[in-house]
């Protein structure tokens, strides 16, 4: 009920509680409830995510590609599971840029991102000292596996 002083007002010009439901198209019972001596007059109701955005970030800040039903599943959540998605559409992408920018291990090489892999041969590992060791072309059904997970990854 958001209009309380409304219905207030209503009843106190003299109309009845279903008259009021009917035309304001809410229960009968919500109408008893605006109308209670301890009634708050502002409309106020938590958001079913607010207590678990915490605990959503963490799991984002660690895997940020991980599926909306393996989050649901870690931080126990027993609400909507379109609730749960509408918040991790909205928080993951700061966590994915955030990945993306601190993608190189500790001697500032930057890891190689799905996107650049292709078919192909690749060049030999020389940074490395293993100079000998070259990998052998892809096969077009590799090259559809790895474009296949690419796209799970990024969904």
């Amino acid at each position: 009920m958001r209009d309380r002083p409304k219905i207030i007002q209503l009843h106190a010009d003299g109309r009845g509680i279903r008259e009021i439901s009917r035309d304001h198209e809410v229960s009968r019972n919500a109408v008893r409830r605006a109308l209670a001596e301890d009634a708050r007059m502002e409309y106020w109701r938590p958001n079913a995510t607010e207590e678990f955005e915490p605990a959503v970030r963490d799991v984002l800040a660690d895997y940020p590609h991980m599926s909306v039903p393996d989050i649901a599943t870690m931080v126990d959540w027993r609400k909507s599971r379109r609730t749960l998605s509408d918040l991790v559409a909205r928080l993951r992408p700061e966590y994915i840029d955030r990945a993306d920018s601190e993608a190189t291990d500790g001697n500032g090489i930057a890891a190689a991102q799905l996107e650049t892999i292709t078919a192909g041969t690749f060049q030999p590992l020389k940074l490395l000292g293993i100079a000998d060791i070259q990998a052998r072309e892809l096969t077009a059904q590799e090259v559809t596996w790895w474009t296949e997970l690419k796209n799970a990854t990024h969904a």
